[in-house]
Order: C-alpha cells, then sequence, then structure tokens
C-alpha cells in the first residue's frame, strides 16, 4: 500500500523528516492525494536517470519551470509510485530501456509549485509530495524530446547538475540523491 510506503521510509536527512511529518500530517488532513483534485498537495513520482558510469544524469529542460530537471509526473490516482516514475521517463524522453536500480524511494520530498498557466488554464500554487526511485539507462540511448513537456533531452555531468539548474532549491536535492547512489553502491 503507497501510504505504508512513506511511513515505513527511513529518513536520509533533516529535511526528509521534516518533509515525511508533513506528508504523514497530510493523511490525516486531506481524503485525495493520488491526484490533482486535491488542488493543495497531491502526489508526483520522479525517476533519477543514472548511465552505467554514475557520471551522468539524464535530464529535460521542463517547459512549465523553464529549467532543467529529472524526469517525473503526477500519479493521477496511480497507488503504484515506480510504475508512474518507470512511465515517465519514457514519455519524456523516449528511453524505454531503463532499468530500476532499487524498487525503494530514495528522496522524499514536499516540493513548492508556483501559479503557472498549463494548456490555458490557471494552476494555483500547491505541494507536490513526490517520491524519486533511481534508475540506470545507457547513454548512447536515443533521446526523445516531448514537446507538450519539454524542450530539451540531455545527459548532464554529475557535477555540472547544479550548474545548469536554474530552481536553486532543487540542487540539495539533486545532489543528496546522488550522494544516495554513491553510498548504497546502486
Amino acid at each position: 500500500m503507497w501510504q505504508q510506503q512513506i511511513r515505513t521510509y527511513e529518513p536520509f536527512n533533516e529535511q526528509e523528516v521534516a518533509d515525511q511529518a508533513v506528508i504523514l500530517t497530510a493523511f490525516q488532513t486531506f481524503e485525495d492525494l493520488l491526484t490533482r483534485e486535491n488542488k493543495m498537495a497531491h502526489f508526483t513520482c520522479s525517476g533519477f536517470v543514472m548511465n552505467p558510469a554514475r557520471t551522468h544524469v539524464l535530464m529535460i529542460h521542463h517547459n512549465i519551470y523553464n529549467a532543467w530537471g529529472w524526469t517525473g509526473g503526477h500519479a493521477d490516482g496511480e497507488a503504484d509510485f515506480l510504475a508512474v516514475a518507470k512511465r515517465e521517463i519514457v514519455e519524456e524522453t523516449g528511453v524505454a530501456d531503463v532499468q530500476v536500480l532499487s524498487e525503494n524511494i530514495i528522496s522524499l520530498d514536499v516540493l513548492p509549485v508556483h501559479g503557472h498557466m498549463k494548456k490555458g488554464a490557471y494552476v494555483t500554487p500547491h505541494l507536490h509530495f513526490n517520491v524519486t526511485y533511481v534508475f540506470e539507462a545507457a547513454d548512447d540511448a536515443v533521446l526523445t524530446i516531448n514537446e507538450e513537456e519539454n524542450s530539451g533531452v540531455a545527459w548532464i555531468a554529475v557535477e555540472d547538475v547544479a550548474v545548469v539548474c536554474n530552481e536553486a532549491h532543487m540542487i540539495p536535492i539533486y545532489e543528496k540523491i546522488v550522494g544516495r547512489v554513491k553510498q548504497l553502491a546502486i
């Protein structure tokens, strides 16, 4: 059960302890956290895709955020977060041959989303309760831009992620994930 995954997740750092507490409180406050019908907060799932040498991360240039970042999307009612993360990798990069390195959540984050326009409608500011999984793909895989969602797909050197990412609040999260991958030797 998806709620049990969040309850039993062992936070990696102080940020994750605090974020997990917020999410667990939301379980008691809101009935629907799996769909965008909850305008205050809902679940999203991300895939952090690395090459076999762990020197590069597969990233997209996201249209809404105008920033390089991981792949991911809304759960939209789907309780299998790992499947959502994998589906989003394929949809956003065109890379279908992607391997799960761990079926365990590698990062748990509460992410703020600023108000924006999407498909001609205003989306109010809200929170994403984001779960991230780590994957591997060949760095010579054919990449495809999904023009509805992104304007670029590229392998970014791990040491350059902080340089290309123009969302300052995301850099510590990406660094945390890279550190966890190294620590877990996956």
